[in-house]
């Protein structure tokens, strides 16, 4: 369920690279406007996939919520206990 939606990610970030790519061929103020969305749509499409990743690797250490045994929101798994103190 991750995966698909970092997949998803990162076809968004390729369609803002397709949108940059068309916006070249513009002329004056279409140019711009076509430059900015795509630039936008490839950095929100990054900052994405960086929260997935980030929250995935915060699931699977255990520490999301800061609660042992919480439901990880993200993966629909059971976080393990910290074992010692």
């Amino acid at each position: 369920m991750m995966t698909q939606g970092i997949a998803l990610l990162l076809f968004s970030a390729a369609v803002g690279y397709w949108v940059l790519e068309r916006a070249s061929t513009q002329k004056k103020n279409l140019k711009t406007i076509g430059q900015i969305v795509g630039a936008a749509i490839i950095i929100v499409s990054f900052m994405g996939i960086a929260c997935k990743v980030y929250s995935l690797s915060k699931c699977m250490k255990g520490g999301y919520g800061g609660s042992p045994g919480a439901l990880c929101p993200f993966t629909s798994q059971q976080l393990s206990k910290p074992s010692g103190k």
